[in-house]
């Protein structure tokens, strides 16, 4: 069965939680440049707990530790020739971590997260194409199920992510990174380093939803945001959008390059928003920087 089967099927699936922050909670350093690429190299087997811990706790979809290992992150952090060798080494350590759980799907990240958090630093047009196409056939052929672009901001580099992943025929999720605008009621956007300005939402969604490939199978995601904003993020997807939606929120601060753990929510909390969101239709539901296990096993525990 594929992950869209189950969902048609009227299936809840639950998603991981946090990888980077999830390595960060547990002693491992993030890199200046490259966040939580270096873990791929330097503590594996941690990242192949966060993977069994997840499973353990009754995740069913998996994010490979990918977010980081585009071209365009590693050759500045100094680890350019280690684009292959990272990236299908996070499916490894991911496909070791579920060998024994079935049904388990694995999500390819590719992300718009550049050198230092700053996505003015992305190269432009067919070079960061062509990144994301190297960066993408490599999860595929390492055996991904289906690919989650993550942090979607704006049209033009979401154009250049699902042109890269288009030869592939698999799944796709869109995840949109959203956040209150100024006047505190409108949803937009993140921004993101100079000449990423945040914008509405309604726009951006409607624009990346005409721009996805003919035939190409779609999630939409609401992820990487704080719990308010997801819920009014959604009111925003469910106008513009009849598939399957997903949710993975962050809850805690950021000062680059270090998660701040203490205003992050308890498990319950977690759990009680998952609740709402799954009754108005989300049907995949899981974590992103600052959850951890023991929200998402909380959750596998609300619905049984």
């Amino acid at each position: 069965m594929t992950l869209l089967d189950r969902i048609e099927a009227g299936g809840v699936v639950l998603l991981d939680g946090a990888m980077g922050t999830e390595l960060e909670r547990r002693g491992v350093p993030m890199h200046g440049k490259a966040w939580s690429a270096a873990a791929m190299e330097s503590h594996p087997d941690v990242v192949c707990q966060v993977h069994g811990d997840y499973v353990r706790a009754g995740a069913r979809i998996q994010i490979v530790n990918s977010f980081a290992l585009a071209r365009h992150v590693l050759e500045p952090a100094g680890l350019g020739a280690r684009v292959g060798a990272y990236n299908r080494r996070a499916v490894e350590l991911a496909r070791a971590a579920v060998a024994d759980a079935r049904p388990q799907w694995l999500a390819g990240s590719l992300s718009t997260f550049a050198d230092k958090s700053d996505r003015s630093r992305l190269p432009k047009g067919e070079y960061l194409r062509a990144n994301y196409a190297e960066q993408a056939g490599i999860l595929q052929a390492a055996g991904v199920d289906l690919f989650a672009l993550e942090m979607l901001c704006d049209l033009a580099i979401s154009k250049e992510m699902l042109q890269a992943i288009a030869p592939s025929g698999l799944p796709v999720m869109l995840g949109f990174t959203c956040s209150w605008g100024e006047d505190g009621k409108s949803v937009e956007t993140m921004a993101s380093g100079p000449g990423f300005p945040a914008q509405a939402f309604d726009a951006v969604l409607r624009q990346v939803l005409a721009a996805v490939p003919a035939g190409m199978p779609t999630i939409v995601a609401v992820m990487h945001s704080e719990f308010d904003v997801t819920e009014a993020a959604l009111e925003v997807v469910f106008e513009q959008w009849s598939g399957p939606v997903a949710v993975y929120p962050n809850s805690g601060d950021f000062i680059y390059p270090n998660w701040q753990f203490d205003t992050v929510c308890g498990p319950e909390a977690f759990a009680d928003a998952a609740e709402a969101w799954i009754e108005r239709g989300v049907r995949i539901v899981g974590g992103c920087c600052g959850i951890g296990p023991a929200h998402i096993e909380a959750l596998r525990k609300r619905l049984g």
